[in-house]
């Protein structure tokens, strides 16, 4: 049990270590590997839930997020970088994620994150920062609209459906989480 205890530390700092070697990229090399990083997460996402892949195309944008997390005690901390596209207009949008737990956290793990959003409306909020969440449970979430059913999708705004796959790691949660999502002003 020790030896455990000390590997989910020795994780949680090469967590933190990497992710301070990432801000010394140029905004070029960084965009590049969120485009990279985003067509491997879809890869992931349409093995582990095939109903993503069509979501993504039936849909008005999606977000693709690699993300970490930490938690310790009652503090939990996440955070992840990605990439939003507009399927309409093929605008994309290089965004960050930061989300804090309070409850009983122990552990850290590594993840990827799937945002499926419906509606121009929520593409707006998405993109502008204004979009906060909490986590709410679904096993079906339909967009409303086209009569679309995303299966395994979890309902996380309105108009926003998200697919979680969890990539390695181990974390016990039993808390409330706040998340913001937000772009980059130097990769825009």
């Amino acid at each position: 049990m020790r030896k455990k205890f000390f590997q989910l530390i020795l994780f949680a700092l090469v967590l933190m270590t990497a992710s301070t070697v990432a801000a010394k990229e140029s905004p070029e090399q960084l965009r590049a590997k969120l485009d990279d990083m985003s067509q491997q997460v879809l890869s992931r996402m349409y093995q582990k839930y095939p109903s993503s892949e069509r979501a993504i195309r039936n849909v008005y944008a999606y977000c693709t997020i690699s993300a970490s997390s930490v938690k310790w005690g009652f503090w939990g901390d996440d955070r992840g970088r990605g990439v939003a596209v507009n399927n309409e207009t093929g605008q994309r949008i290089y965004v960050k994620m930061k989300e804090v737990s309070l409850g009983v956290n122990f552990g850290a793990k590594e993840y990827d994150l799937l945002f499926v959003i419906g509606n121009k409306e929520a593409w707006d909020k998405f993109i502008s920062g204004n979009i906060k969440f909490g986590t709410e449970a679904s096993v079906q979430a339909s967009d409303g609209v086209n009569g679309d059913t995303f299966s395994d999708a979890t309902i996380v705004a309105n108009g926003v459906w998200v697919y979680q796959l969890d990539k390695k790691g181990l974390a016990f949660e039993l808390s409330l989480k706040g998340a913001k999502i937000s772009p980059y002003k130097n990769l825009n």
